[in-house]
């Protein structure tokens, strides 16, 4: 075997092994947390779909088979992974229901078509998808030929489909992790661990993968040898499964802490932004004014939860705890967070988090100037959980860095 083929193989045995390995963690997995499946079918997909160098040399028999299944093996990917991110960011432990089934619509007719091909006499089959030779249909009736035909074209759309697909699912995907962060600092004092900023990192390899990937299946349906492509879509995919194994094994939803009965006011304020159809989420005064219109919450409530809320943070230095959440600060104000959330959004003009990361950037200007600690020290000991995340909170309710803000008032 050339020195090259082994190096493929080499590749493509690596990638699957990631594939099948996680998926089969992600699988243990979902019997506490249904998010994980989705990822794992995604895993599979991809398996089914790059597998053919492998099988070529280690099991042959089995190619044919699965190179059948490659189309909808690949439109469920991307649908798949779109209910993994919709599971990380949902306010509620996810579970599959039947509006997601809408998702799965591309994939089925995909399955459609391969079992219709499975039923195709064995020469058939073996000439269309083993060695891409149409010629043998010329020994066929014409109707039968013009079926299979159509069923050629069928396909071809298909996988034209997929590249309409995988775009339409990555702009979804962009659109809810910017609701989603937002959402959080409705809730979480620090956000930086809920973020999921590897997804974005992640967009990346994808991009690459996925135009790498378009170019070669329109040359293998167009029966144009496409070995060049191969090499690196297999080398930029083994990267990418990484990542994507890595970080999807570690990452947990975002509000999973509050998924207990006791967060259920939480639960449905988090998920108005999120889960609500776009022209809700789009217009901020119209958001505030829907999402409280049932509230109870009258000017002198308000104006009690600001009171309460102010000696919570002034005389107790509640804001000094680096993992306070909208329901720990409601259950020590005795407030339910509904309200909290909504005196903030509406009285202060402020959310959760802007709010008490304010209290501690003022606390650490006094620290700046009044003491020798390090920047990090302070950003610690006023409640952030890491220094990027103070510097950020710090210049955009200063407009300066620590550093910079230290220097000029020390000089006045």
């Amino acid at each position: 075997m050339p020195a090259a083929d082994l190096n493929l193989l080499a590749i493509n045995i690596a990638t699957l092994s990631v594939l099948f390995f996680s998926a089969n963690l992600l699988v243990v997995r979902t019997s506490k947390n249904h998010t994980y499946f989705p990822l794992a079918l995604s895993f599979i997909g991809i398996a089914i779909v790059i597998c053919q160098p492998s099988l070529k040399t280690l099991a042959p028999a089995l190619q044919l088979s699965t190179l059948t299944l490659a189309l909808p093996a690949l439109l469920i990917i991307a649908p798949c992974f779109w209910l993994y991110v919709k599971g990380l960011t949902h306010s509620a432990p996810w579970r599959f229901k039947k509006a997601d089934a809408r998702h799965l619509a591309l994939p089925g007719l995909g399955l459609l078509i391969s079992f219709i091909t499975f039923l195709l006499p064995a020469d058939i089959h073996y000439n269309l998808l083993g060695k891409g030779d149409t010629a043998i249909l010329e020994q066929t009736s014409a109707l039968f030929r013009n079926f299979i035909y159509g069923l050629l074209i069928i396909t071809f759309v298909l996988v034209l489909g997929w590249i309409a697909q995988s775009a339409f699912y990555l702009i979804k995907i962009v659109k809810r992790l910017q609701r989603y962060r937002t959402q959080l600092k409705q809730v979480f004092a620090s956000t930086e661990a809920k973020e999921i900023r590897w997804l974005s990192g992640l967009l990346l390899f994808v991009g690459v993968a996925w135009a790498i990937a378009a170019i070669n299946l329109l040359l293998d349906n167009l029966f144009i040898a496409s070995e060049y492509t191969q090499d690196i879509f297999q080398f930029v995919l083994l990267i990418t499964v990484c990542f994507v194994a890595t970080w999807g094994l570690r990452q947990k939803p975002g509000f999973e802490e509050l998924f207990s009965t006791e967060s259920v006011d939480v639960e449905h304020q988090a998920s108005f932004a999120l889960d609500n159809n776009s022209s809700q989420v789009k217009e901020s005064e119209n958001i505030s004014s829907q999402k409280y219109k049932r509230s109870a919450l009258t000017a002198e409530m308000a104006e009690n939860i600001a009171k309460k809320i102010e000696v919570a943070m002034t005389s107790e230095n509640l804001y000094l705890d680096a993992n306070l959440s909208l329901p720990k600060l409601a259950k020590h104000i005795h407030t339910s967070p509904n309200y909290i959330s909504q005196m903030l959004n509406e009285t202060l003009a402020t959310n959760f988090f802007d709010y008490v990361n304010h209290k501690r950037i003022v606390a650490a200007q006094k620290l700046l100037l009044e003491s020798e600690l390090t920047v990090l020290d302070i950003a610690m000991q006023v409640g952030f959980n890491s220094k990027s995340a103070f510097y950020s909170a710090f210049k955009k309710h200063t407009q300066l860095t620590p550093s910079s803000y230290k220097k000029q008032n020390l000089n006045q």
